[in-house]
């Protein structure tokens, strides 16, 4: 019982700054996270695997170049929590918030054990989940697979790092199970077997750098099996190393730094390169010749790794303006930024720290206070990205057919009542054909009237949201009701 009380009174407060920390992105995004809003390709995937039979008929299948069964089954799981399309928006805006509490605690975590010290790992928690960067993977269901995937990495990393503390060989397991499961859930996972790589490499063991080697040849295998299923996999001509480096330094100069600063900025390719040139000479500075740690490894080739590849496949033949909206291929590598920063942060210490100490009052002073600066920071970006740039990082270049315009809070709840109305209409119509009245017409219009239905994409009809069976759906043959 003593021993219980002092656990409480050491970790009490340190537990209740995290969870103070953790409900911190539902005030961030309040407005919308009160009003949760299915869009674009949140009808595609909950369609396509509402029902077991359209799971497995659509669980290896390619959506804009992304094969991701793990995340398919995730949508096919909530959509039979949820009953009903009507409750659906609320059950995966529910869903999108554990994605990120789940990252924001696996970092927390990771970054405590490696650094020794219980404040940086608060401080990580901060970083991600107080930041606008990550926004729009929380308010759009289909972009937190970046999210997911990242999670999944962080998984990876904790595991092992318990391997190297302990040498576990069911850590190792759980390591590559991760690293597994990553790409299965976005694209941009693919990038977990040299994160990993980076962080044993790191290390500078025999053994760590054996199973980094274990990992790249993991993910090798993978990416072929993924090009087998018709993944969209980056090139590597010089067109596709030049939009990497480009477009990559952009995206990494303004959504990494600036975002993350609060600030909205539009750079040049040059000057991108200049800016995150000049943090690559302050951090080699700093060093002064000393090894990279685990930390700072893992951290920036998540970072970079991530942005370059993404950009590699879709910088070729887009401009950066028409690039620069899509927020969710920012959040791996603001997972990555906040490791690199921490690694760097916390100087030379054994690594990872055999115990990890609590914070003291000056440190839950400073964790306390760099919180409330991070949303006094961001709260304005936010408020942009909900209501100028519709959940996106800027606004879109060109407009987006089926897009919704938001202007306040009460717009965006009068928007939400219409979409879950047009949801619950698609219910009644889904119950009635069940019950052997189907009008196909009636389901089509009901079905495309719903607000943010993606009813340009030609390879998806919106008539397949309602999980109406094949039998109803398909005309009966001439003369079949004669005897």
């Amino acid at each position: 019982m003593k021993r219980c009380n002092r656990a409480v009174r050491r970790w009490g407060p340190t537990i209740l700054i995290g969870l103070a920390i953790a409900a911190g992105p539902l005030w961030l995004w309040r407005a919308p996270m009160r009003a949760y809003f299915l869009k674009f390709d949140d009808f595609v995937y909950l369609a396509r695997s509402r029902t077991p039979d359209r799971l497995r008929e659509n669980l290896f299948r390619p959506h804009q170049g992304h094969v991701v069964p793990l995340f398919r089954i995730e949508t096919f799981t909530l959509a039979q929590i949820a009953g009903t399309l009507e409750k659906t928006p609320a059950v995966l805006g529910a869903a999108s918030y554990a994605t990120l509490l789940i990252a924001m605690t696996l970092i927390g975590l990771l970054v405590a054990r490696e650094t020794g010290r219980a404040a940086m790992g608060l401080v990580a928690m901060s970083a991600v989940g107080l930041s606008s960067v990550p926004g729009p993977t929380l308010l759009w269901y289909a972009s937190g697979q970046a999210m997911a995937a990242g999670a999944m990495i962080l998984a990876m990393l904790a595991a092992l790092q318990a391997w190297r503390i302990g040498g576990s060989r069911r850590a190792l397991a759980m390591a590559l199970v991760a690293e597994t499961a990553a790409p299965l859930l976005w694209s941009g996972g693919f990038v977990a077997g040299p994160v990993g790589a980076a962080y044993l490499g790191a290390d500078g063991r025999p053994r760590s750098r054996a199973v980094a080697l274990i990992l790249l040849g993991s993910t090798g295998v993978m990416v072929v099996l993924a090009r087998f299923a018709g993944a969209g996999m980056p090139g590597v001509g010089i067109s596709a190393i030049g939009a990497a480096v480009a477009h990559g330094s952009q995206a990494l100069g303004e959504a990494i730094v600036l975002n993350n600063l609060g600030l909205d900025a539009r750079t040049t390719s040059t000057q991108a390169i200049a800016l995150i040139g000049a943090i690559v000479a302050l951090w080699g500075w700093s060093r002064r010749g000393s090894p990279i740690r685990p930390l700072e490894a893992a951290g920036s080739m998540m970072a970079v790794g991530t942005i370059g590849m993404i950009f590699a496949v879709r910088g070729v033949d887009e401009d950066f303006s028409e690039l620069r909206p899509f927020g969710w291929y920012h959040a791996m590598a603001d997972l990555g930024a906040v490791l690199f920063a921490c690694g760097w942060y916390a100087g030379p210490i054994e690594s990872p720290a055999s115990a990890v100490a609590t914070p003291t009052r000056r440190e839950w002073l400073a964790v306390s206070g760099l919180a409330l600066a991070m949303l006094t920071i961001q709260s304005p970006r936010a408020d942009r990205v909900v209501f100028e740039y519709a959940e996106m990082a800027a606004p879109m270049a060109r407009p987006v057919a089926g897009s919704v315009a938001r202007s306040n809070a009460s717009d965006l709840i009068d928007q939400t009542r219409a979409q879950r109305a047009a949801l619950a209409e698609l219910d009644h119509l889904e119950a009635r054909a069940r019950r052997g009245s189907y009008d196909r017409e009636a389901v089509r219009r009901a079905a495309s009237a719903v607000p943010a239905m993606p009813n340009h994409l030609p390879e998806f009809d919106p008539a397949e949201l309602p999980a109406i069976p094949d039998d109803r759906r398909s005309p009966p043959s001439p003369g079949a009701d004669r005897r």
